[in-house]
């Protein structure tokens, strides 16, 4: 059995359903996944599962979330060893060491283009800077998230993609519950 961290987009956020943990949970178990647990959000998932690929899983969950809770939403699925990989990967030890709250980790289903990369970077109007690794952004706002322009809109209408976004905290978080279970 391979482990696996789901990321669920805007799960229990305002205008959508409130889904509880355990409700969660008790759908992967229906799926037949082992082991299911929340994270530091009720949207964050650690479970094992057989052969199923990550983009199976993601649609498999985003179909079982819609039949039992009516609730549309992202799925962004990786596995254990991708987890360990990203975090690894960080660009900005440094900033993340200091200011955690402020890295944002964003989630995409796809590799994002090189030229909508180029794209973004362009439309940052203030001090924030991003890089891509993979399937994920990393995001430093060096001046905090609130007032910010590089918002979720601006990277989704830039990409071309739907994102979610953990801090670096919860990053770190789900990290540590790899090796649990």
């Amino acid at each position: 059995m391979t482990v696996h961290i789901a990321l669920l987009r805007g799960v229990n956020a305002a205008g959508n359903r409130l889904v509880t943990a355990d409700e969660l949970t008790a759908l992967l178990t229906e799926l037949g996944h082992a082991n299911a647990r929340t994270g530091p959000k009720a949207g964050d998932l650690v479970f094992a599962s057989g052969e199923q690929t990550g983009a199976e899983l993601q649609t498999q969950i985003e179909t079982a979330l819609m039949d039992r809770f009516a609730l549309r939403t992202d799925v962004y699925v990786r596995t254990a060893d991708a987890w360990r990989a990203l975090v690894a990967a960080n660009p900005f030890p440094e900033f993340a060491a200091q200011d955690p709250g402020w890295l944002m980790t964003l989630f995409l289903k796809d590799t994002p283009d090189k030229k909508a990369i180029g794209a973004l970077r362009a439309a940052i109007r203030g001090r924030e800077q991003v890089r891509a690794e993979s399937r994920q952004l990393y995001a430093i706002y060096p001046d905090g998230i609130g007032g910010s322009k590089l918002t979720n809109s601006l990277v989704e209408k830039t990409l071309g993609a739907r994102i979610t976004g953990r801090s670096w905290t919860a990053v770190l978080a789900l990290a540590e519950m790899l090796g649990e279970g």
